[in-house]
């Protein structure tokens, strides 16, 4: 049977990554699985909170009770804030055969993991892609949400919003979807190269994960009859605006290369000489992960979002 290692960014989260924690523990017994917990406390974050050196008590406490929970890894990426780069280190340090990524502010429905899992597993090749969970945004709420897509690509932008989830007894193919939640074996993780170190804090990750695996041929789905939950509530940092721009133009141009990088910018707010400069930035430090996802792949991102249109009747 394969081993399932579950992937944790968490940045000051206490008490919430606890409680996260502890339900995955219960929730995975009987499985070969482990817990990896990336703490990306760093200066920056330090810098936003007045530039004292905290006791981030929540990472403080996985630390220490990683040392008598065998199942539970403690690790730190201080490089920058950017959870795509922690979920990197995370994957990198891990020992399982599949992935499953979720925020440190989640608790699963009841069985959830365990069903998800067991399907991945025995169903991975037909899949060929990744397979997610609904989601929620209040632990209390019933009511479950799914993405769709938002096709912007005048603006060289493509992206998703949220829509309602809809019952089916088997997992149904969808665009996109948030990384919260998704399970995807470690092979397609190193097809795609991780996500690229230069993403920093917020935003673009899932559009390059859903976007990519679209142009290489793969699918994602929704497992129905479960929800994965979220604690809604402001986090200990933030990001900039400049920050998420990149972001964002590093995914477009990892999806459709140059053209959709220039068109990208052309469409964005911001000073001119500034923008030029995000650009060249992104073709620097992206070009050799713009390099290994166009060497695999199999339909252009336009004729996918047209497939894509026809076949939901968009």
């Amino acid at each position: 049977m394969a081993k399932l290692s579950i992937i944790i960014p968490l940045v000051r989260e206490y008490p919430q990554v606890l409680f996260t924690i502890r339900s995955l523990l219960e929730e995975c017994k009987g499985l070969d699985f482990e817990i990896v917990a990336i703490d990306n406390y760093c200066q920056e974050v330090r810098d936003q909170n007045g530039g004292g050196q905290e006791n981030d008590r929540g990472a403080a406490q996985i630390k220490a009770q990683s040392r008598y929970i065998p199942e539970l890894m403690s690790l730190e990426y201080s490089d920058k804030l950017s959870h795509w780069c922690a979920k990197n280190v995370g994957c990198e340090a891990a020992t399982g055969d599949v992935f499953l990524f979720l925020d440190a502010h989640v608790v699963p429905s009841r069985d959830a993991i365990q069903k998800m899992f067991q399907y991945y597993v025995h169903h991975e090749a037909e899949l060929n892609g990744t397979l997610h969970l609904p989601v929620s945004y209040h632990i209390l709420e019933s009511k479950r949400l799914i993405y769709k897509m938002v096709d912007e690509q005048e603006r060289g932008w493509l992206h998703y919003s949220f829509t309602g989830y809809r019952d089916e007894p088997e997992p149904y193919e969808v665009p996109c979807m948030s990384m919260c939640g998704c399970m995807m074996s470690r092979k397609i993780y190193e097809r795609l190269g991780g996500w690229p170190k230069a993403f920093s804090a917020y935003g673009g990750g899932e559009n390059y994960v859903n976007f990519t695996l679209a142009i290489m041929g793969m699918k994602k789905w929704i497992f129905p009859n479960a929800t994965i939950h979220h604690f809604g509530a402001k986090r200990g940092y933030h990001w900039t605006y400049d920050n998420h721009l990149v972001n964002k133009a590093i995914a477009m141009y990892c999806i459709g290369g140059g053209e959709w990088l220039s068109r990208f910018f052309q469409h964005s707010k911001g000073r001119p000489e500034t923008l030029k400069k995000m650009e060249a930035h992104v073709l620097k430090t992206c070009g050799a992960h713009r390099e290994l996802i166009k060497s695999q792949q199999v339909i252009t991102i336009e004729e996918w979002i047209d497939t894509w249109k026809i076949k939901s009747g968009e």
